[in-house]
């Protein structure tokens, strides 16, 4: 085969020292009968001729169809002494194309998908290839990877921290490339072209609880059914028949199971847990009637308690707690307290601090600078800006009418 760049050269070469002449490529002749005045022309003859040479090796054959016959014959011309020239022919050989079933399933980024802590319908994408010659249908199914490291996973699929919760799987409907809630309801694929590809999300949530970085690891499987009736398909069992064979050649995926030549193929993809994540608890933590015991009746004086947390990285901006106070309760005045058990503040109520701090007695009124108020029958505190990890506990009394 002649190497491009020593075609061009073989060009200047012969175009510069004598003319005319012919140069051939597969079979298509150029004759040169006038010296160009440049090398740039001489450049385009022969990026031409370069194109001559490389389009018969960029063309691809579409994969036969199954159920396809093919037929074909040899032919034997001859000639005896003095008799015209003679042929003859052999008996025709025909056969059917059988059926390939073949798959990938693949995740399409190659790293880890970065969510948020807590995250609802955190998003992983994946392709699912038909490496067979037939239109096939695919059923698809998301499970959790199990150990860790992910067994049969790659770099940076091989950490599993935590277990994502309620795994769906849908299809890329309109072919954005993004999941559109409203839009990509469809979980199995009804019919995919041979050599053609679908994108497929899987949706998943994020405890609370996961710390910054943090991986789960999950995987897509699919397996090769009949198009629209999404019915089982059967592999052909023993040597090769008469008729349409069914074969499977498909090759190991990652998932427990997925074995090779089972019409299946699978992947793996992760969710990598990111940024703050931010819990908030309220609970009554002391309550004192006017006996002195601890009865909810009238008279009686609970103390509400919200317990702010913040994990994971980063920094939570104008971070405000507002909570209105119950119905059939009255407020405390003079009963607001702030603690800063930890976390890094700038503003805000616990002021510019990265220590633990004790609890603090906050006045009610909203023309001070303490960050804490009771107006409009609402407290307030704002603790300005924090960054992760902190926790924070406010407190404050109320009368029950």
């Amino acid at each position: 085969m002649i190497n491009q760049k020593n075609l061009l050269e073989r060009i200047e070469n012969f175009v510069f020292s004598s003319l005319p002449y012919t140069l051939k490529i597969k079979g298509v002749s150029m004759r040169l009968s006038a010296r160009p005045k440049s090398r740039s022309l001489t450049r385009l003859l022969g990026v031409w001729a370069c194109l001559l040479l490389i389009a018969p090796q960029i063309s691809w054959a579409a994969a036969t169809p199954s159920g396809t016959t093919i037929s074909s014959l040899a032919t034997l011309t001859y000639v005896i002494g003095a008799d015209p020239s003679s042929t003859a022919t052999s008996n025709t050989v025909s056969f059917l194309v059988d059926k390939k079933v073949n798959l990938l399933v693949a995740e399409v980024s190659g790293s880890a998908t970065s969510v948020n802590i807590g995250q609802i319908g955190a998003v992983t994408t994946f392709s699912v290839t038909n490496l067979g010659n037939d239109p096939q249908g695919f059923n698809l199914t998301a499970a959790l990877a199990s150990g860790n490291p992910a067994p049969g996973g790659t770099a940076p699929f091989t950490t599993n921290n935590f277990s994502a919760t309620g795994l769906q799987v849908f299809v890329d409907s309109n072919a954005n490339g993004a999941y559109d809630p409203v839009i990509d309801t469809a979980t199995s694929i009804l019919t995919l072209a041979a050599g053609a590809s679908q994108t497929v999300f899987i949706v998943a949530n994020l405890p609370g609880t996961v710390l910054n970085g943090q991986q789960s690891v999950v995987s897509l499987t699919a397996t090769a059914v009949v198009p629209t009736t999404m019915t089982a398909l059967v592999a052909t069992l023993g040597g090769n028949t008469a008729g349409v064979d069914v074969v499977f050649v498909d090759s190991k995926g990652v998932a427990t199971g997925d074995i090779t030549r089972d019409a299946k193929h699978s992947a793996y993809a992760a969710y990598l847990a990111k940024g703050v994540n931010l819990v908030l608890t309220k609970s009554v933590a002391s309550v004192l009637d006017p006996n002195g015991t601890a009865v909810l009746m009238p008279g009686a004086m609970m103390t509400y308690q919200i317990a702010v947390v913040l994990s994971g990285t980063g920094t939570a901006t104008n971070l405000m707690i507002t909570d209105p106070l119950p119905a059939n309760t009255t407020y405390v005045p003079g009963s607001i307290t702030v603690t800063c058990v930890s976390g890094t503040y700038t503003g805000g109520a616990c002021g510019t601090s990265t220590t633990p701090q004790p609890a603090a007695t906050k006045t009610d009124t909203n023309t001070d600078t303490d960050f804490a108020d009771f107006t409009t029958n609402t407290v307030s505190v704002s603790l300005g800006n924090v960054a992760a990890p902190a926790n924070v506990v406010i407190t404050f009394r109320a009368t029950i009418n």
